[in-house]
């Protein structure tokens, strides 16, 4: 009997232990590289696209991250360069005020999903970044208090997509047309 009871409670425990890690993580948009579909309009809305191929998506953390009791503060821009997903820009909105970094939820957030750092004595003194590399892409968390305000974000891209956007916005900035490569 116990045998028994083991072979269909282990796999159970198993799945539901799997179903609240995967809930757990924001699910973005899309992945890095992916293009954004005529399906993606009804869910996000018209793809905002300027004459240059470059656009930007934002999304309020609590509609795609359900499970952090993040707010409206806290802001996901999906970076986009001839409808192909270059950067996701996961930050927080200060201009009112610097509670939702305070409260700690986008670094509590970074170090859960994407790897536990040091911030010293007293996090909320935390004026620095941190990078990972994943499965041909980086994330940097950064937290930096420019004058009164603080500063925070998650961002998550690679060396190619990071390279296209830099160029794609040097050459906008000398007023020349972007290249389509």
């Amino acid at each position: 009997m116990n045998k028994l009871l083991l072979k269909f409670i282990l796999p159970i425990l198993l799945i539901l232990l799997n179903f609240s890690y995967v809930e757990a993580k924001c699910k973005f948009i899309m992945d890095l590289g992916e293009e954004y579909k005529k399906s993606d309009e009804k869910e996000f809305g018209e793809f905002p696209e300027n004459e240059t191929g470059y656009a930007e998506v934002d999304i309020f953390a609590p509609d795609i991250c359900s499970s952090d009791n993040f707010n409206d503060q806290f802001i996901i821009k999906h970076i986009f360069l001839e409808k192909k997903l270059m950067a996701i820009r996961f930050y927080v909105d200060n201009t009112i005020d610097n509670s939702a970094t305070d409260s700690l939820k986008l670094m509590n957030y970074a170090k859960r999903i994407y790897g536990d750092f040091d911030t010293g004595s007293n996090p909320q003194n935390f004026n620095n970044f941190i990078i990972w590399e994943r499965a041909n892409k980086y994330i940097v968390y950064q937290r930096a208090l420019n004058k009164d305000v603080w500063e925070e974000e998650i961002y998550i891209s690679n060396d190619k997509y990071w390279d296209q956007l830099s160029r794609h916005k040097s050459l906008m900035e000398m007023g020349e047309e972007p290249d389509e490569s």
